[in-house]
Parts: structure tokens; sequence; C-alpha cells
């Protein structure tokens, strides 16, 4: 089971740059040949609400309690994360167990994840020092980033001290 730490408030953007999610989506689904139909727009507003990783199953059961009106199949959820990952807009996180998560990019600032090995907790960090750390040394080779993505994974101190996994 997967254990969420927020190291760092979660920051609000506003409004415009929530309606910017949209419009870069429906650009690179034009890219794309594809279209972006309600039921995408639909996915991406409901994901704009998830505030900590997670997986694709437990994204589709929320969807359904919340849109009980609306059928969405798993094969256009699967489809449109897959989507959402190509453009950027989701990460994916995955444990050494083979477990994979998803986290929405659209209102978090630049963060890294550390990830327990042994019982699943994840914990987001922002530090400003990384992040420029990376920005002067792509500056000093020469590079210019699209995307990152830093996942460190080992074990939490708490598992180190008693062996029992996490419950919190």
């Amino acid at each position: 089971m997967l254990k969420w730490e927020h190291s760092i408030p979660v920051i609000q953007k506003s409004m415009s740059k929530k309606q910017d999610i949209h419009q870069a989506f429906e650009d690179f689904l034009a890219e794309q040949d594809s279209r972006y139909t309600q039921q995408k727009r639909e996915i991406v507003d409901a994901l704009k609400n998830m505030m900590h990783p997670f997986e694709v199953d437990d994204f589709l059961a929320i969807l359904h309690r919340k849109k009980k009106d609306k059928n969405f199949s798993r094969a256009t959820v699967y489809r449109t994360i897959k989507q959402l990952l190509e453009a950027k807009l989701i990460q994916k996180i995955q444990t050494p167990e083979g477990k994979v998560y998803y986290e929405t990019n659209f209102e978090q600032e630049q963060h890294d994840h550390i990830i327990c090995n042994a019982c699943g907790k994840i914990i987001q960090i922002q530090e400003s020092i990384i992040n420029q750390y990376f920005s002067d040394y792509c500056q000093q080779i020469d590079f210019v980033p699209d995307y990152r993505s830093v996942h460190i994974y080992g074990t939490c101190k708490k598992y180190l001290q008693s062996g029992e996994l996490c419950k919190d």
C-alpha cells in the first residue's frame, strides 16, 4: 500500500494556469492527430483534484464515484493517462516491486521523490538548492532540459529501526 508524506505545502495556481492545462493537452493531441473529447476533458478535470500519486485503478474508482451519470471505460482512462504521460502533464513513479503510480505535473512546482523500498512511502521533496544545482549543471554542459524526474530509492528510518511497515 502506498504511504504518502508531504514535505512541502501544495502550491495552488491560478485558474488561468488550470485552463492552460486543457490547452496544452488539446495542442498535444492535435499534433498526434487525436481528438480532445469531452470524456478526456472530464478525466483531466478529475486529475486536477488528485493531490497524491495514484494508481490508475484507484483513480478509475474515484472517477466512477464522482461521475455516477457518466460511463468511463477502463480503456479510455488508460489511453488518456498514456497520452498525458507522453505530453509530460503527468509523471510515472515506479516502486521496486513494480507498482506504478502517476502524479500530475499541472499544479506543482518542480519536485523529486524519495521512495521507501520496504513500506512504499513516497516523500515529496522540493529544495531550491537541488533545482539550482540541476539548472547550473545543465547550463554548464550546454544542455536544455525539457523535463526532470528524480526518484531516490532506499529504506525509511522507521522501518530500519522497528522492522515494521509504516502504518501512517
